[in-house]
């Protein structure tokens, strides 16, 4: 089962959206504590302290993106399948449709 978790970055009037797919093992698999699980083992190591202190002590979304091994994932039974950064975003309510007037 897939689940995807997005992360957004406000800065003023700038937007910035992350967006991960994970593949996870049923819909009850809580995908943000498996997550606070494998960071948490990776960043006891010293490749992962490194990361962890390089980023002031915070390892946030992108970081996993760009740092956390894989087998830290499988290892709480989830894995990363894809990611997308963006800095388009719309309201929920944004319509695509155009004026159609009344000729249906």
């Amino acid at each position: 089962m897939l689940k995807i978790l997005t992360a957004i970055e406000r800065d003023g009037l700038d937007v910035r959206v992350l967006s991960m797919v994970f593949d996870v093992p049923n819909k009850e698999f809580d995908i943000q504590e498996g997550l606070r699980k494998a960071v948490t083992d990776y960043c006891k190591t010293e490749e992962g302290r490194k990361t962890y202190d390089y980023n002031c002590g915070n390892f946030n979304l992108a970081d996993v993106d760009s740092s956390l091994p894989k087998m830290f994932c499988e290892k709480y039974g989830f894995s990363i399948v894809d990611t997308v950064i963006t800095d388009d975003y719309i309201d929920w309510d944004e319509s695509f449709c155009e004026n159609i007037g009344e000729d249906v």
